[in-house]
């Protein structure tokens, strides 16, 4: 499932819901390195660029490869984000 298209201005990628290792839900471009921690964060367009060695996008979460899973809608409605208008 996707949110939208990535609103950064060099990509075409989708804005799709992950569950981080610490279970947090944040948002993540699907194609470039843009993830934004919550949806505020994603309306005000304030993203991050997490980079090695510690891939962090707020303190205690992280995007570190391998440690990270696509979201589920169960996943997206335990996180609150049910009500928005999610495209399979």
């Amino acid at each position: 499932m996707w949110l939208d298209e990535c609103p950064s201005f060099w990509d075409e990628g989708r804005v799709r819901p992950l569950v981080t290792e610490s279970g947090k839900v944040v948002l993540m471009c699907d194609s470039c390195s843009a993830v934004w921690p919550t949806l505020a964060d994603f309306k005000e367009m304030e993203h991050v660029e997490p980079d090695e060695p510690d891939w962090a996008v707020t303190a205690g979460v992280h995007v570190r490869p391998g440690t990270f899973r696509w979201a589920s809608e169960r996943d997206v409605e335990v996180a609150g984000m049910s009500g928005l208008k999610w495209r399979p």
